[in-house]
C-alpha cells in the first residue's frame, strides 16, 4: 500500500552538496534514487490494482477518472525519467531536483485520492 503520508526519498538532500568526493557525492545521488525507485513500485503496485479495477467498470465511470488515470501514468513517467536523469548527470546540488519530485509525488497523491473517491477503496494493496 502506498504511504500517503511519505515525503519522499529523503526529507532534506543537503548532505549530497556536502560530501567529500564525487565518489560520496555519486553514492549519496544513488541512494536517493534507489529510496525514489522504491516509493515507485509502490505506486505502481497501487496503480496496477486501480487499472484492474478501472478496466472492468463501465464506460459512464471510466469517464469519471480516465483524466486521473492518465495523470497518474504521465506522473510516474516524470518522475522515472528525472531519477534516471539523476543518476547519469550526478549532480553537486539535487535540491531543484528533488522539490521537482516532491511536488510530483504530490500531484500523484491528489490524483490517486480522485480516482479512489470514484472506485471506493476495496481491498487494494492486501
Amino acid at each position: 500500500m502506498v504511504n500517503m503520508d511519505y515525503p519522499g526519498p529523503c526529507m532534506s538532500c543537503d548532505a549530497i552538496s556536502g560530501c567529500a568526493s564525487e565518489a560520496t557525492r555519486k553514492a549519496a545521488v544513488q541512494t536517493y534514487c534507489k529510496g525514489i525507485e522504491r516509493e515507485l513500485d509502490a505506486w505502481k503496485a497501487a496503480l496496477y490494482d486501480v487499472m484492474a479495477k478501472f478496466v472492468a467498470m463501465d464506460g459512464k465511470d471510466q469517464a469519471a477518472i480516465k483524466d486521473s488515470i492518465m495523470e497518474i501514468k504521465s506522473i510516474v513517467a516524470t518522475i522515472e525519467d528525472k531519477a534516471k536523469q539523476l543518476e547519469a548527470e550526478c549532480p553537486l546540488d539535487v535540491s531543484p531536483a528533488e522539490k521537482e519530485i516532491g511536488d510530483k509525488l504530490n500531484q500523484l497523491r491528489v490524483h490517486y485520492t480522485k480516482a479512489m473517491s470514484v472506485l471506493g477503496a476495496g481491498n487494494f494493496g492486501g
